[in-house]
């Protein structure tokens, strides 16, 4: 078996073992719409797997031999060591940009909001996104000028780097308070130093959620939490956060969701009990 097949296997095991236990413990169903959300994880992996990342990998191949017709390889001497850190932490660099952008833009935001519009955080949240923002994502483009330039290792371990802390961000378990909460007195020291270099579910469940231990416009980077720190952008609640989504979320139409801004459709009217319970408070 190569390198990229079992990457590839490693990915692919690790998604299904830990979304099957989320399923078996409960988990999933902890959304108000588990069967919406279920619905929208199977549109992303085959709109943003299968036909937006085909055609992506498609273009940015052509693209890669036209600009550069006679370099096939060239870059194939370069040393693992090397081309890896330069590789993840350009993508990290980035998608941290994008990410940052998409929530200060209206215009790239109704594209993420997809993402953010889960009103439960598991794993499967992990593939809901808008069939048009996979086409700006940074590392989809990279990979074919990548693989090109003989550097195809370096960039697939990158990638797989890149889903195994996204597994581990997005899952419903918070994993990272019951081992801090376990961590001798004497080493509770390098928590600091691992929650302001690694982007935990502390810090990514808050940019999910919404609420006094939230923030949502902020901890942007997917890996390297770094960034968040060095850019004025991180916040580390050390908590466990009550409202996941966006206060619109029930009334969002799911064509929107998937396809703005081919389909535009306006807010759904807001729920009865909703609205009777703002006139008893009123």
């Amino acid at each position: 078996m190569d390198i990229f097949k079992l990457l590839g296997l490693i990915a692919l095991f690790s998604f299904l073992a830990l979304f099957t236990i989320e399923l078996c413990t409960g988990r999933l169903h902890r959304s108000p719409r588990p069967l919406r959300d279920f619905l929208f994880m199977l549109f992303g992996m085959v709109s943003n797997l299968i036909v937006a990342g085909t055609a992506i990998g498609t273009f940015a191949g052509w693209l890669v031999v036209q600009l550069f017709p006679q370099q096939s390889g060239g870059l194939a001497w370069v040393p693992f060591w090397l081309a890896f850190p330069v590789i993840f932490l350009t993508e990290e660099a980035a998608h941290y940009w994008l990410h940052r952008f998409s929530h200060q833009n209206r215009t790239l935001w109704k594209i993420h909001r997809t993402h953010h519009s889960a009103q439960n955080l598991n794993v499967a949240v992990i593939y809901r996104y808008n069939f048009f923002w996979v086409f700006m994502l940074p590392q989809t483009w990279m990979g074919a000028f990548a693989v090109y330039f003989g550097q195809a290792q370096a960039y697939f371990t990158a990638v797989l780097i890149t889903f195994l802390v996204n597994l581990a961000t997005h899952s419903n378990f918070r994993w990272d308070l019951w081992l801090r909460e376990r961590t001798p007195a004497p080493l509770q020291g390098l928590w600091w130093v691992i929650e302001r270099v690694i982007t935990l579910p502390d810090t990514h469940h808050a940019h999910h959620a919404y609420g006094r231990t939230a923030h949502p416009n902020g901890n942007y980077a997917i890996t390297v939490f770094l960034f968040d720190v060095l850019f004025g952008t991180a916040k580390i609640p050390h908590a466990r956060q009550e409202n996941y989504g966006l206060p619109i979320s029930p009334r969002l139409h799911w064509a929107e969701e998937l396809l703005w801004p081919v389909v535009r459709k306006p807010l759904l009217p807001r729920p009865e009990n909703a609205s009777a319970s703002s006139s008893q408070a009123a």
